[in-house]
């Protein structure tokens, strides 16, 4: 048990302390922090199902801008732990899970706002000209705090046995975990709701019915509705594409006869910056090494600067080729020193490449200043953000993870190492491709992609996939059902097959809809999952509502 404890501990420090990106971003997933504390805790399958169980719920948090809705690490490390110590069934990892979540925001709280002293710490040895002692501050403290507040906690509560967790269980009333099933059966319709809410543009909400309806009715799995709604967006998008490139602009004008004429006019893309052979040039080694350590930004996340000791960490490699002098090295480093948040590991590397662009400039003596520079990172991390934190966070990654806990609920393994294995390819190559395009282009490169509407065409097309894949959620993982029935004479009624009849599944899509609208006026989630408790557990013990299995 010890062991376990150890290895379930240094996963909670890792899910917090994001030295790197593409691994420990992965770890905010409940699916696959499940996955790996079953594998630690001797009890796969139970901890893949009770992550995917947790997963469902979480499905639409995002977390942008510095703020965390809720703390999706602790709810899948602690939620599952404490699911195979009291060898419950893995729904009731749910019930689990939001408590423990609930106490992870107020360790996250407390985790950036003392991660705030290690910058004003690296900002004391950058000016002592220790450049060194800056990467160090990066990543050596804030690693203690996540152990302290993570992995700390994390170790105690394994290590303390399965004995306690069963007696806790045990002396739990059959009827109340039997309500509590119930409240795990309605639970996925908020991260499902928080989804839908998040890509809802009113003219493709038909698209999320399309999904329900074609699940309910022909008994689809999520895989094969992703698979046909995926045919449906690229179709739709390369249609797109093809007109806007027979569209071209048309002029009236007047000829020497006076008649009107009409000419067509091509539009014209920005051109591309020059290319010059300056006599300091980054290496190929050097810039791949940069791209890498974009990766740990978040290392040292804090409320004050946000990334700005990582995104100084990062540019210390290309500066240190660039310049010759410790004096040189040190004044560069100090304009990285300030406020900085973007999305940093898919579409956010770009801005990286155009700061090493022009700092490749600045080095061969152009006229690029300081102020040049941080003025084209502060201008861009706001779109970069929102394109990033949109496409990735908020479309393709909870499309990836609600297949993968399809998989996962399905009994599959295929589903948490799928998952990761998709997630980390897309972090990989994207983040790699728009380092590389924003160095070598500059900042005309991002300004193309954003002006000419290729990524309206691309959210528009996400978009589909993600509403007809939370359809196809919503229809098969909100598990709740009515054991109503009305006796006339000696006939029996049950209300169930009456709501079948009709249209199957139309208590999920109900409660998923009322969510849905509780979100849209703007109720904290915090009430609705209070709600929902209150709902699932009344509804019950009313025997209103029960638990579709």
């Amino acid at each position: 048990m010890v062991v376990s404890a150890i290895l379930v501990a240094l996963l909670a420090t890792m899910g917090q302390w994001w030295f790197f990106g593409p691994v420990t971003k992965c770890l905010v997933y409940p699916l696959t922090t499940g996955f790996l504390v079953g594998i630690f805790m001797g009890d796969p399958m139970t901890g893949m199902l009770a992550g995917a169980n947790i997963q469902l719920i979480y499905l639409g948090w995002i977390s942008a801008g510095g703020t965390m809705p809720s703390n999706t690490i602790v709810a899948g490390i602690f939620g599952t732990a404490m699911t195979i110590l009291s060898d419950s069934d893995p729904t009731m990892a749910v019930t689990f899970a939001i408590p423990f979540s609930m106490l992870g925001l107020l360790l996250n709280q407390v985790y950036m706002t003392v991660n705030a002293a290690w910058i004003h710490q690296a900002d004391k040895l950058l000016e002592s000209g220790n450049i060194r002692g800056v990467r160090l501050m990066n990543f050596v403290p804030s690693f203690c705090m996540a152990f302290l507040l993570y992995g700390i906690p994390a170790f105690l509560l394994v290590s303390s046995g399965s004995s306690w967790a069963q007696q806790l269980i045990n002396a739990v009333p059959e009827t109340v975990i039997s309500a509590l099933e119930v409240v795990g059966g309605i639970m996925p319709a908020l991260g499902i709701a928080m989804l839908l809410n998040y890509l809802g543009k009113r003219h493709l909400i038909p698209w999320f019915f399309g999904g329900f309806f074609l699940t309910v009715y022909s008994g689809l799995g999520l895989t094969a509705v992703s698979i046909f709604s995926a045919i449906i967006a690229l179709v739709m998008y390369l249609n797109d594409n093809k007109k806007e490139k027979s569209e071209k602009k048309k002029v009236k004008r007047l000829s020497v006869n006076k008649e009107v004429q009409t000419v067509e006019v091509n539009n014209q893309s920005a051109p591309a910056e020059p290319v010059v052979d300056y006599k300091k040039k980054l290496s190929k080694n050097t810039l791949v090494k940069t791209w890498l350590w974009t990766t740990s930004t978040e290392a040292c996340y804090n409320y004050e600067r946000l990334q700005a000791l990582g995104a100084a960490n990062l540019m210390i490699t290309p500066i240190r080729e660039l310049y010759d002098t410790n004096e040189e090295r040190v004044r560069e480093l100090k304009k990285y020193m300030v406020f900085y948040n973007s999305e940093v590991f898919t579409i956010g590397p770009i801005i990286n490449g155009i700061a090493c662009s022009m700092e490749e400039a600045r080095a061969n003596g152009e006229d690029v200043q300081d102020k040049d520079i941080n003025a084209v990172r502060t201008g861009l991390m706001g779109p970069v953000a929102g394109i990033g934190d949109t496409v990735m966070q908020g479309i393709l990654f909870p499309i990836i993870f609600g297949i993968g806990c399809s998989m996962a609920l399905d009994g599959s393994y295929l589903g948490p190492i799928l998952s990761f294995i998709v997630f980390e390819a897309l972090i990989f190559g994207c983040g790699y491709f728009m380092f590389m395009t924003g160095y070598k282009q500059g900042k005309t490169s991002l300004l193309k992609i954003l002006k000419n509407g290729t990524i309206d065409r691309i959210i528009n097309s996400f978009s589909i996939v993600g509403l007809m894949v939370v359809g196809s959620m919503a229809a098969s993982r909100v598990a709740v059902n009515t054991p109503l029935a009305v006796t006339v004479g000696e006939g029996v009624t049950k209300i169930q097959d009456v709501l079948d009849s009709l249209a199957p599944g139309l208590i999920p899509l109900g409660i998923t809809l009322l969510v849905w609208w509780m979100l849209k006026k703007k109720i904290n989630t915090v009430w609705i999952i209070i709600a929902i408790f209150v709902v699932g557990i009344l509804g019950y013990y009313l025997g209103i509502l029960g638990y579709a299995a």
